[in-house]
């Protein structure tokens, strides 16, 4: 008869044997899946170096410059379509304020308040209208 300090030693050798085996294909199993991503990541950075290399020829300046020539029709600035810095409008917060008195109903205080001046028509407007429409015709007019 087989004692039972035996049978608990084969039970517990092949619980051990049972792990070992799973063990070893799941570590395989991940060093597959490592194999995997490493190709990946060599075939993405491949990817990478090619998509740099097509990005150099594409900006390379002589070709954008011929591109625009062929494609975009831009002529160069002439003398008449240069402005003055004075024709530069200012912006609305640079232009001073008056400051107004509202009247006040009875024993109440006056009320200030800063009220923009009224605008005029100057030759500033006048000026870059014309620039504009020269523009406009030198584009039209080759």
């Amino acid at each position: 008869m087989i004692r039972p300090g035996t049978v608990l030693w084969l039970i517990l050798v092949a619980f051990v044997g049972f792990a070992m085996f799973k063990v070893k294909y799941e570590v395989m199993d991940l060093e597959d899946e490592l194999a995997r991503t490493n190709r990946a990541i060599t075939a993405d950075q491949d990817a990478i170096h090619v998509l740099k290399a097509e990005w150099a020829f594409l900006g390379q300046p002589s070709r954008l410059a011929e591109l625009s020539r062929r494609y975009l029709e831009l002529t160069p600035l002439g003398t008449a379509q240069l402005g003055q810095i004075t024709a530069i409008p200012l912006r609305p917060s640079a232009i001073p304020l008056a400051i107004v008195e509202v009247p006040a109903p009875l024993g109440q205080l006056p009320v200030l308040v800063a009220k923009p001046p009224a605008a005029k028509p100057s030759v500033v407007t006048t000026t870059l209208a014309a620039t504009t429409v020269a523009n406009a015709k030198s584009r039209t007019n080759p």
